[in-house]
């Protein structure tokens, strides 16, 4: 696992000696990425860079690594989990290695197959080749988005890195904020790609490639999957085909020369994943969880009943409000793109406490996007008989009943969840989905922005408007024809997953140079999902059917039945507590005249309605505040937000949390 930077003169002109000092400071300021080494290359056009945290090949390793003659240079941020079989067939056909890493072997696959070497690699990445004979910079992002890949092109220079605050580092890049941008953050909680918070700075989209000959770029994409569904003979065949694609994914993603464990949270998706790792690691697995002092929100107890089960070496950290703040500050010092994620915190401190033992941890992403695991999947079908209920008796009876309902704070309550399905039951699904996962929806945005903001955002119309990388005239063809669920995860696969989970997973985990693996996240398991049959992922009430089929060989029949509970944090409770003092400070009516973004009346109205505990505004308070944090940091010379800075009774506080961490061997 690495961070990648660079930039290409689109002139052609050679880049000067003196601009090394930006490619170092680039690479400096993702030291956090690669803490082991780092290494940089002036070529010609072009300046490549990186820092490394070494995985695969300690010794020999480093990069940049070059083919035989040196026409060919990478720089390369990721792992292909099948190099070891490339390489042999490469070597075949006559090339020559220097070293035995994975980033090697896509020099060579693509000196055989050119931009196509794309179509052979299983793994997550981000890479940068030049090809000095072509005199072309290609760059390429992985299949699913597990790895990030930014850029920008200011005064005739394209700039590109792992991380934003890289682009910053060359003199040649400006910051400006993208208010397009923050409405699709505002009603989703996250900035799709290709868009960012800043203007003219994007992502590059999952599954696409980025070739710069001649001072022109174009960008393409290079793999999607199958929408075709297969018909398989039995449930028994399509569960023992998910298990042995699933199995073949970690076998792959064990390969490694450092230590690693897996992230357990007592849910089935990082369960079976444990649970099949087992039976491929030679001594004990080690695997890690979070709990929580508030029950609603933990799981720790559930994940201690697979770690038993496995036999598993399980360590524990409870995670208690008094160290909530300063975790989240530790985090803001590296992460440079609002997040409205909440369980990015907690994420990052699992992350910390796992490095403390390993290297590399395997996770669940993708699990519920694939097989059908959110609630919302199954909201879509009852939604259907809600909107058949009379308007009269549906507005004038149930729904003020509902909205009546006391206020609880407890993750995922029932009254938190019944308020938020019927505010966006009469909308179509596409909208419907994103409005219960996000935060502020668009129809609160003319009464929250300023009409300057408005103006400057005016091709926001609607939820299209926000995803408008994703083709919608294709998910609504296929609506007309399959089951509404099948297409809402497919929009996740294509929003939420690449640009909210594994944005969230890479920013935290590697913010503790610890290296993330997702297994479900494997493109033959992508595509056999695809090829499933609705009825294969949602049976009745039943989410995940035949994952939890192939759950119910390997893990207790307790875990198999639970009801996905999720990563929540008590954002509701930590902003009345915890979080106050900054609410205070960024949310009110003198920072936000200041500011000249959002309307202060509105603002301070949801404050008061969360405060008072009339109403619970978690999402909308925690999205204001998450940008607010980032406005701070790139526009307004910062926040100090005390890093460094604790009393001794913080010290304290956060010394005995860290005796709270629980180390079970399990035989």
């Amino acid at each position: 696992m690495c961070g990648i930077v660079g930039f290409h003169n689109l002139d052609g002109s050679p880049v000067e000696q003196a601009s090394g000092k930006y490619l170092a400071s680039m690479c400096r300021s993702i030291t956090h990425r690669g803490p082991d080494e780092d290494g940089s290359v002036l070529i010609g056009p072009v300046a490549l860079g990186m820092t490394r945290l070494s995985i695969i090949d300690l010794k020999t390793g480093q990069q940049p690594i070059y083919n035989e003659d040196n026409s060919i240079c990478i720089v390369f941020n990721g792992e292909i989990y099948n190099f070891e079989e490339l390489r042999r067939d490469l070597l075949q056909k006559g090339h020559q290695f220097r070293t035995k890493s994975d980033t090697e072997t896509i020099v060579h696959l693509y000196e055989e197959h050119g931009i196509d070497c794309l179509q052979f690699l299983e793994g997550m990445f981000a890479f940068a080749i030049w090809d000095k004979n072509k005199n072309r910079l290609f760059i390429a992002r992985d299949r699913m988005g597990e790895k990030p890949l930014h850029w920008a092109i200011f005064d005739n220079v394209l700039i590109f890195g792992s991380e934003l605050k890289t682009i910053f580092e060359h003199p040649a890049a400006r910051r400006s904020p993208n208010m397009e941008a923050l409405r699709q953050y505002l009603a989703l909680e996250y900035v799709p790609a290709p868009n960012t918070l800043f203007e003219n700075i994007y992502k590059l989209l999952p599954a696409h490639y980025m070739v710069i000959e001649n001072g022109q770029v174009n960008i393409d994409s290079y793999w999607s999957p199958s929408q075709k569904v297969e018909n398989y003979n039995s449930e028994e065949e399509a569960k023992e085909r998910m298990r042995e694609l699933l199995d073949r994914s970690i076998e792959l993603r064990l390969i490694s020369d450092v230590p690693l464990g897996v992230f357990l949270s007592g849910g089935i998706d990082s369960s079976t994943i444990a649970a099949l790792a087992t039976r491929h690691v030679k001594n004990d697995l080690k695997t890690f969880s979070i709990g929580f002092a508030d029950k609603s929100f933990d799981e720790s107890d559930h994940a201690r009943v697979v770690a038993e089960h496995l036999g598993t070496s399980h360590r524990v950290m409870q995670f208690q409000p008094d160290i909530a703040f300063s975790t989240l500050s530790e985090l803001w010092e590296v992460i440079d793109e609002a997040i409205a994620d909440a369980s990015i915190v907690p994420t990052f401190l699992l992350s910390k406490m796992t490095r403390e033992s390993v290297t590399v941890a395997l996770a669940g992403e993708g699990g519920d996007e694939l097989f059908g695991g959110y609630p919302t999947y199954l909201a879509h079908r009852m939604a259907a008989y809600w909107n058949a209920v009379p308007a009269p008796l549906r507005q004038g009876v149930f729904e003020p009943l509902i909205r009546a309902l006391p206020v609880s704070h407890n993750n995922l309550s029932f009254d938190y969840k019944l308020k938020r399905f019927i505010a966006s039951c009469s909308h179509e699904p596409v909208a419907r989905q994103l409005r219960w996962m996000g935060g502020l929806p668009m129809d609160m945005h003319s009464e929250l922005l300023e009409p300057e903001v408005m103006e400057a955002s005016s091709s926001m119309h609607d939820e299209f408007d926000l995803i408008s990388h994703v083709d919608t005239d294709r998910l609504y063809r296929k609506l007309k024809k399959d089951d509404v669920a099948d297409q809402i995860m497919r929009l996740d696969q294509l929003t939420y997953l690449p640009d909210d989970l594994l944005v969230k997973s890479d920013r935290a985990t590697m913010a503790a140079s610890l290296e993330a693996r997702l297994p479900f996240l494997s493109y033959p398991l992508v595509e056999f999902a695809q090829s499933l049959p609705t009825s294969l992922k949602i049976r009745g009430t039943n989410t995940k059917y035949l994952l939890r089929k192939l759950a119910a060989d390997l893990l207790p029949a307790s875990i198999v039945k639970r009801p996905k509970k999720g990563f929540g944090i008590p954002v509701a409770k930590w902003l009345r507590a915890d979080f106050k003092h900054l609410v205070d400070r960024l949310l009110t009516a003198d920072y936000l005249d200041r500011q000249g973004i959002f309307q202060i009346a509105t603002v301070e109205r949801l404050r008061e309605e969360h405060l008072s505990g009339r109403i619970d505004r978690r999402k909308e308070l925690w999205t204001l505040l998450m940008f607010q944090l980032w406005w701070t940091k790139f526009f307004d010379g910062g926040l100090d937000l005390g890093i460094g800075l604790e009393t001794g009774s913080e010290k304290r506080v956060r010394s005995s949390v860290q005796e709270k961490m629980l180390e079970t061997t399990i035989s």
